[in-house]
């Protein structure tokens, strides 16, 4: 049998450890532990059951790189996760010393042990799955349907130009278009390497998150790529298990191992269950455990070696996909249009009208034709379509990082454009969650600020300071420059702040005290309880939680001598009374409570949290301590956020645990709750229907004491109602909100990692101005794939057109094969770069949100798109036909009729109509300048000098490449240039002019499609009003013929039959609905809007 391998000193942390020799056979433990003689004898029990085996030496003879177990051992318990192995190599105790870890002090911070953990047992980093070569992103383009189809008909042309062909160098012009198709693949290949590479780089950032660790005996928070085997990790509720391990010891802790095991209940940890399986939650509980399997050797590295991830496809990809088919199917028709007219011309031609015979020379005219059609339907297909929606994506998730937005899923940037409600929570959100004990009520003496020092020797202070203790499991961190880290709940390291205020330390509370069980904070209960054990066998219960509920729990209180006595009414009232003060100057309360057991024996404390409802009734019959106001003061820039949304027509909830008093404070403090404004408390609107929650909605601006399922409801009905919901959460129980809401925004500081799985966007800063900001990247997403849309489907409209015509009237379209595949460069791969990464403007913040059913395409867009196609449609052709003469002031000049310099001219222009359209494609409204904040878009203004020196070097040098001439004579060629900059230039005059007809003809404000529950609404107001008046002309008609209601009211039948009726017209008082109605042109809605607004007015 092998000798076990000690420890150092070092490594054991203060604790001298000693080797106990006797039916333990080498098993080593603290003697710390085997001081008490009560438990010693259960002590050497366990040890007897956990004593290293014969199958642990013979599996394990060498000890790898100093350590006493190896790789192996470790991930065949991991993977297996049965406790025989854990018992084969000596139980956990042996497997700490083993990995030269103390149970308790956790690893010695010697960085050099470190890099050998890293050696022996790897690192907890997941290798990325390898990405693609730029070899094999170009192949990837290569085989698009088009590429395809035109890399094979330019080498039947150049088969053809080199054998059959008339032209001398019949070649160039197939060799041409491989060369344009390898530069668009290029081109492609360069953006896809790009953006992966920005995802790349992204994920990393989204998987990264804190994690709690003992390391040479203090508390710290390190990256979860820094864990390593032998960690000892602190967990509690809302965790994200940073990797496999086993447990060492906690309270109720439970997980949910669904998404690792497909198990749909969750596992308690304990003992006999000891295994944790990385990637997985803690739910419940809090606990420690022993890190044995990191990265690629844990259960989640197996996986995750397993699986490819796929690239998401947002809902405004989707919608862009179906929009790229249709018009790639209309694209396709007008090629074989132009095909069939261009071989139908060339034929009767040749064959009917000059009577040629057939030579196989024609076969290249054929093949160009088809060339060009197939071109068409290269430039009709607007595959930039989703290009552009992945580049502004791309883009704008990495500029929200330095906005601390962490984007998680990518149709939350879209969706964030159009949100209309935001339910926030208020700590650490709305405020600065750094807070502070100011004020309290203890053993009925009343303190502001810090305690007396004669107050805190009272008896009352001593249960007070090792509740605060115990009842906790947060720390402090002192950094080198003397600042404090608070380390979990921010209201619990209040109190231990307040602790070491009054000369009490926290860390020697928690050393000497034994922990018997512990009930964990939920949300529902609103307050925890720590059981520890006192002498002569008694044990003592610290509970703390909502002030006015830890009261209602009390039937004792502590006097101001120190006593213990019933609490009568009066005193009750008291402190009711003073709860209710210190509430409503915005201070968060927080009751402290106590109970004795005479017999801690009798009790299974480590049963206690598993039966809430068994837990619960121990919380009973309690001492009241007192209670502690802690303040959280509003942030500064949160008021202006706040606001700002206002303006850009988002109404801001506020949601929180808070009482409503404080609740009330805080959200006029920071502007959310108006003079109209309404304030309810979780059980009140728990207890409300659905129809009358749906009455409520358009005045609730703040829930207060509201519970998970609350907040749940609230974004429901909401959305019920057709809001875009976006909902802040930081609690394990806020993750069914942040699943429900269109937009879930999680805590990057103190949201849990369940939150964050559950959100869409984390929050870095815990800011609610991160989140306008998220507000503001998100139109600016929307907006920009429009600005694209409207640019390439004038390309589009107008080259296709041009094409057509062109090819039915000269037999050969104005613009070959070549240059339609740079306009189609142009319009895709560069015009999404320039319209797609322009960055954010406050003007964005000044307009109300788009709607959920919102048309892709507004009435402006079109005006745009169409008014601009006819111009350039009407002009090219100008130039096919008369060009030459207009060129040159007659027919006479040497720019002749269908010359190739002819064809540059038109190539040429119809290129700088394209560039200077760019310009008006960065308006989607009315707005004059459409050159403003264009210097702050740099990659556009890059663009556009790209695109021009690209264009004179086809021009001047492509010759029969591009099939382009300039003309002879360095003056001719200088009013070449100027001509065609100038005749591009007048697509900015026709911008301006479509941008000021649009304000004659198209609405300012294009709302909605209206939803069938909406027009429910707008008839049943048409109804109310009708029979409302019938009513009144009842009344008039008859004086005397009343009924008494069961109410004791007098009503006309009528009336009574109406009344019910009634009431649903309160739906129609919503701001946003008569908004909605008030704003629309048609005659029908507005009289609709007049219906609703007499019958809600009219309401008694």
């Amino acid at each position: 049998r092998p000798s076990l391998f000690p420890m150092s000193a070092t490594e054991t942390g203060t604790e001298e450890w000693e080797r106990h020799v006797d039916i333990n056979e080498g098993a080593a433990l603290p003697m710390a532990t085997l001081r008490d003689e009560s438990r010693r004898a259960s002590t050497l029990k366990r040890l007897h059951r956990e004593r290293p085996s014969r199958r642990y030496s013979e599996l394990d003879q060498s000890h790898q790189g100093g350590f006493g177990v190896s790789m192996r051992i470790l991930c065949e318990m991991a993977e297996k996760r049965e406790t025989e192995l854990l018992t084969a190599v000596g139980g956990v105790a042996n497997l700490a010393r083993h990995l030269r870890t103390d149970p308790h002090a956790g690893l010695s911070l010697d960085e050099e042990s470190f890099e050998q953990r890293h050696q022996v047992f790897g690192t907890n980093e997941f290798p990325p799955p390898p990405s693609k070569l730029f070899v094999q992103l170009m192949f990837d383009a290569a085989k698009d349907t088009t590429m395809l189809i035109l890399i094979v008909a330019s080498v039947v042309s150049i088969i053809l130009g080199t054998t059959v062909g008339s032209e001398e160098n019949g070649w160039v012009e197939g060799t041409a278009i491989m060369v344009a198709v390898v530069i668009v693949v290029l081109v492609t290949a360069g953006n896809d390497y790009s953006k992966e590479r920005q995802f790349r780089r992204l994920n990393a950032v989204k998987e990264d998150f804190k994690v709690k660790v003992i390391r040479g005996g203090q508390n710290m928070q390190v990256s979860v790529g820094s864990i390593n085997v032998g960690d000892v990790v602190m967990l509690e509720t809302g965790d994200q298990i940073p990797a496999d391990g086993v447990f060492l010891e906690g309270h109720n802790i439970k997980c949910d191992e669904a998404s690792m095991t497909g198990e749909s209940h969750t596992i308690t940890k304990t003992h006999e269950t000891p295994f944790f399986i990385g990637g997985c939650q803690v739910v419940e509980g809090v606990g420690m455990m022993l890190v044995i399997a990191v990265g690629s050797n844990s259960e989640k590295g197996r996986i995750k070696s397993l699986l490819a991830q796929e690239d998401e496809e947002t809902p405004l990809q989707q919608k862009l996909v179906t929009v790229a088919g249709a018009i790639g199917k209309m694209g396709l028709l007008l090629a074989v249009i132009t095909f069939a007219a261009l071989v139908l011309r060339f034929s009767i031609k040749t064959f009917g009208v000059d009577d040629e015979k057939w030579d196989w020379g024609f076969m290249e005219d054929y093949v160009d034709f088809f060339m060009t059609g197939l071109t068409i339907v290269v430039v009709a297909v607007p595959e930039g379509l989703p290009l552009a929606v992945t580049i502004a994506l791309a883009y704008s998730m990495m500029k929200m990082l330095r906005d601390n937005n962490l984007v998680r899923h990518l149709d939350a940037c879209e969706t964030m454009g159009g949100a209309t409600n935001i339910c926030s929570d208020k700590t650490g959100t709305l405020t600065e969650n750094r807070m502070t004990v100011t004020a309290g009520y203890v053993a009925q003496k009343k303190f502001d600020g810090v305690p007396h020092v004669e107050y805190t020797m009272d008896p009352s202070w001593e249960v007070v300071a090792e509740g605060i203790g115990v009842n906790s499991t947060a720390y402090l961190t002192k950094r080198a420059d003397g600042t404090v880290d608070f380390v979990g709940s921010k209201t619990e390291c209040a109190l231990l702040v307040l602790l070491e205020k009054i000369g009490g330390n926290y860390e020697t509370v928690r050393k000497d005290t034994k922990i018997l069980g512990a009930v964990p904070f939920s949300s529902a209960r609103k307050r925890m309880s720590t059981i520890v054990q006192r002498q002569e066998g008694m044990a003592r219960m610290h509970t703390k939680g909502a002030s006015e509920i830890v009261l209602g729990l009390c039937s004792h209180f502590t006097s101001e001598s120190g006593d213990v006595l019933p609490m009568k009414d009066d005193v009750r009232a008291a402190y009711t009374a003073h709860l209710t003060q210190m509430a409503s100057t915005g201070l968060r309360t927080l009751g402290l409570a106590y109970c004795d057991f005479p017999d801690a024996g009798a009790m299974d404390w480590d049963a206690l949290g598993e039966d809430v409802e068994e837990s619960a009734k121990l919380e009973n019959d309690l001492v009241w301590l007192g209670v502690v106001g802690i303040k959280d003061p509003v942030r500064q820039e949160v008021p202006q956020a706040v606001e700002t949304c206002r303006q850009a027509g988002i109404i801001v909830r506020m949601v929180t645990g808070d009482n409503i008093l404080t609740a009330q404070h805080i959200a006029r403090e920071c502007g959310i709750l108006s003079s109209d404004g309404m304030a309810i408390e979780g059980p009140k609107f728990r207890a409300m229907s659905d129809e009358e929650v749906d009455a409520i909605l358009p005045r609730l601006q703040v829930m207060a004491r509201s519970s998970p399922q609350d907040k749940h409801r609230l974004v429901h009905r909401l959305r019920h109602n057709g809001e875009v919901v976006a909902v802040t959460g930081d609690g394990t129980n806020d993750a069914p909100a942040l699943k429900e809401a269109d937009v879930g925004f999680s805590m990057g500081i103190a949201g849990t990692e369940v939150a964050k799985e559950a959100s869409d966007i984390v929050l870095m800063d815990d800011n609610f101005a991160s989140l306008v900001r998220a507000v503001m990247w998100g139109r600016n997403v929307y907006d920009s794939i429009r600005k694209f849309l409207q640019f390439q489907l004038t390309v589009t409209l107008s080259a296709v057109t041009i094409s057509l015509i062109g090819s039915l009237a000269n037999g050969e379209s104005p613009l070959n094969p070549v240059q339609l595949l740079w306009v189609n460069l142009i319009m895709d791969t560069l015009g999404a770069l320039a319209l797609a990464t322009a960055p954010p403007t406050e003007e964005l913040l000044n307009r109300k949100p788009y709607g959920r059913n919102d048309f892709l395409i507004t009435p402006m867009m079109w005006l745009n798109i169409v008014g601009q196609a006819v111009w350039q449609i009407i002009f090219i052709i100008i130039l096919l036909f008369v060009g030459h003469i207009w060129y040159n002031g007659d027919d006479s000049g040497h720019l002749k009729r269908d010359s190739r310099e002819h064809y540059t001219l038109i190539f040429n222009t119809f290129v700088m109509l394209q560039l200077f359209n760019e310009f008006n494609a960065r308006l989607l409204t009315t707005e004059i300048n459409c050159f403003a904040n264009f210097l702050a878009s740099k990659i556009h203004l890059m663009v556009f000098i790209i695109t021009l020196i690209v264009q004179a070097l086809l021009v001047q040098f492509g010759g029969s490449f591009t099939k382009t001439k300039p003309l002879d004579g360095a003056g001719d060629q200088v009013l070449f240039w100027i001509s065609t900059i100038a005749y591009g230039a007048t697509s900015l005059v026709v911008g301006l002019g479509l941008r000021l007809l649009g304000r004659v003809i198209v609405p300012k404000e294009v709302k909605e499609v209206p939803s069938k529950a909406l027009w429910a609404k707008i008839a049943a107001a048409s109804v109310m009003l009708h029979l409302y008046n019938d009513v009144k002309r009842r009344r008039l008609e008859d004086e005397g013929f009343l009924y008494v209601t069961p109410e004791g009211r007098a009503m006309t039948p009528a009336a009574g039959d109406t009344r019910r009726s009634l009431d649903h017209a309160q739906l129609l008082r919503s701001a946003s609905t008569l908004g909605m109605l008030r704003s629309a042109r048609s005659t029908r809605w507005r009289r609709a809007y007049d219906m609703v607004r007499v019958s809600s007015s009219t309401l008694p």
